[in-house]
């Protein structure tokens, strides 16, 4: 089943899947990522099931990830932006709503009621604890999640990477830790092989599932230090 927001996508996925595999391998589903009831009702009974993310934009990944525990499933997530899930929906884009216009993006990427930022005990921990004064935890994430976009300025290239790579890092730590830490998730942050962090940073995999860890553990690839 692929879901997305966007039916052109959608389209697009069909007619590339048609040329290797027959029609009925494949069920496509335009609908918000939020509406995790009516995306839950499309999958049949007594499958097996395994949520795999690829670019879901800023509070999108979060929402694929919560698809995921709700279904007690592993999941492989593969993030993009970070800041637009700074953007609260409006009410009218509530969980209801299946589809968004197009062009407005940052409503589509940003955060449900049900994702708060930071997602984990662990960064907020480390937020709370870091020595910035006069300074909101709110406004600590949302710099955090900006410099993980853009990296801060005034630097060289160079060191813009290499800011946006750490930042991402703590970004992407962060949800891998709620799942961890609430759900019981076995979790680890890799990245796609071949994708060099400095040059392109949304090559991070966020894997994860229930009693996995030594799956985890012997998985081949790079994984982020």
């Amino acid at each position: 089943l692929a879901v997305d927001v966007n039916e052109h996508a959608l389209a697009r996925l069909s007619n590339r899947v048609e040329a290797i595999l027959s029609p009925e391998k494949l069920e496509t589903f335009c609908a918000d990522l939020a509406n995790y009831d009516l995306i839950l009702s499309k999958i049949p009974p007594n499958h097996s099931v395994i949520v795999v993310s690829l670019h879901a934009c800023g509070a999108a990944s979060d929402m694929a990830m919560n698809l995921a525990i709700r279904c007690n499933a592993p999941f492989i997530l593969c993030p993009c932006c970070t800041a637009k899930s700074l953007t609260k929906r409006s009410p009218s884009n509530t969980e209801k709503r299946t589809t968004f216009d197009l062009s407005a993006s940052f409503q589509r990427s940003g955060a449900s009621a049900d994702i708060e930022y930071p997602r984990s005990k662990w960064l907020m921990g480390k937020l709370h604890d870091n020595g910035v004064v006069n300074m909101a935890l709110e406004d600590k994430y949302t710099l955090l999640a900006k410099v993980a976009d853009i990296g801060i300025g005034p630097q060289t290239l160079s060191q813009q990477r290499q800011q946006q790579a750490r930042a991402k890092k703590i970004v992407e730590l962060d949800r891998l830790l709620a799942a961890s830490e609430e759900h019981g998730y076995d979790v680890r942050l890799m990245r796609i092989r071949d994708h060099d962090p400095l040059v392109y940073s949304k090559g991070d995999l966020l894997i994860g599932g229930k009693d996995i860890a030594e799956t985890l553990i012997n998985l081949p690839g790079e994984e982020i230090q």
